[in-house]
């Protein structure tokens, strides 16, 4: 039972001070979208608001196993900074707090939930990869021979170039995404490439091309778990659609600056976004349209989690604010990329940082004292 009850500390440490940090980075992504002008800047500001919260209450409870450190405060007794395996409640007595043992529960529910929902998350996306694979096609131009020449160049110059896997599902509606999290695989349909000029085409894949480089998919993914870690708190819903739109905006402005056509960038966003409503609701697991099988379910993947792309469902403000940036940056009103946000690092720069902080002050530890690190592993094993 103590086990058990040092184990529900944990969790209750995790989430209060998830939800704390949350809602004060809430507050810094609610004046970042209303004061910073450039999309770099503001989907890095967002990328961080979703990340740091759960990273950090991890990384507070993984120091907590750290051999025992007593502080002194003037007037006070000594008492031990990091027991009983947490932080909070090494300030705070739990006998103090009324409903302790309802907060412990309340505190693993709202663990346990999010891990499950990610399991599901995990088998429908498997599921709809079968469902990609078996109704796309590798790109082969000898194939598509009702396609425009200068579509179906552009295509093939395209691949060759960027070393980029390209399929092609048989379907009137226009659809273009990434999809994957390892090994990127851009999907076509050809009712784009029938619709769409070879110049929009162009624009419509240095967009994708955007999504590809950035690992789009990969950051999604991860801020998707990090999300569902304060499932029930709308405000994390926000942040989440608002890197969303920031994306979106950043692979426009990519390929109006690489294409130089900025306005065949909004043709090819006005004529995706026009082609027909889906008939069945967009994707959006554990309740997968993926089962029914068929382009039904594959059209649903234009609101899938698991995908970034030009022709993601959107509000019609994102819409809007799209076609609208496109033209200012066409007239010269807006000079895409001189923002300063470069100095910024990027958000895998940041992952990388973040992932590199916790094996790199373990071992400056064992190079310090080799016994603080047993004690640590010691410690950690005892609580399982």
């Amino acid at each position: 039972m103590e086990k058990l009850h040092h184990l529900g500390l944990l969790f209750l440490n995790f989430a209060v001070i998830n939800i704390l940090l949350s809602f004060v980075f809430f507050l810094f992504s609610v004046a970042g979208k209303r004061f910073i002008s450039s999309p770099h800047m503001k989907s890095r500001l967002f990328f961080l608001s979703l990340v740091v919260p759960p990273a950090l209450s991890a990384f507070t409870i993984l120091t907590s196993f750290a051999p025992p450190l007593f502080i002194k405060i003037q007037g006070k007794a000594m008492f031990c900074l990091n027991e009983p395996y947490c932080y909070i409640f090494s300030f705070v007595s739990p006998d103090e707090i009324p409903l302790f043992d309802g907060l412990l529960i309340s505190a693993i529910g709202l663990l346990l939930v999010p891990v499950i929902y990610s399991i599901i998350s995990v088998r429908s996306y498997f599921r709809a990869s079968a469902t990609i694979g078996s109704l796309s096609t590798s790109f082969n131009p000898h194939n598509k021979v009702d396609i425009n020449k200068g579509v179906l160049k552009e295509l093939k110059d395209f691949k060759e170039i960027h070393k980029i896997r390209v399929k092609v599902i048989e379907t009137p509606h226009l659809l273009s995404f990434i999809w994957g999290y390892r090994s990127n695989i851009l999907i076509l349909s050809t009712g784009a490439l029938k619709t769409l000029s070879a110049d929009e085409l162009r624009g419509l894949l240095a967009h994708e091309l955007s999504h590809y480089r950035r690992r789009d998919n990969i950051l999604k993914g991860i801020l998707l778990l990090c999300r569902n870690s304060l499932f029930i708190f709308p405000h994390v819903y926000y942040i989440f659609r608002w890197w969303r739109e920031e994306i979106e905006l950043i692979g426009d402005e990519t390929a109006a600056l690489s294409t130089g056509r900025p306005l065949d960038v909004a043709s090819a966003l006005l004529k995706m976004q026009s082609s027909p409503a889906p008939e069945n609701p967009p994707c959006n697991p554990p309740f997968s349209p993926f089962k029914k099988g068929g382009l039904r379910g594959i059209w649903g993947m234009t609101d899938c989690p698991y995908a970034t792309g030009f022709s993601i469902a959107q509000n019609d403000h994102l819409f809007t604010d799209r076609v609208e940036r496109l033209v200012a940056i066409n007239d010269g009103k807006i000079r895409p990329g001189n923002g300063g946000w470069h100095r910024i690092p990027s958000e895998i720069g940041f992952l990388t940082g973040m992932a590199s902080l916790f094996p790199i002050s373990f071992i400056m530890i064992a190079e310090f004292n080799p016994l603080l690190v047993h004690c640590y592993l010691e410690k950690l094993f005892s609580i399982f």
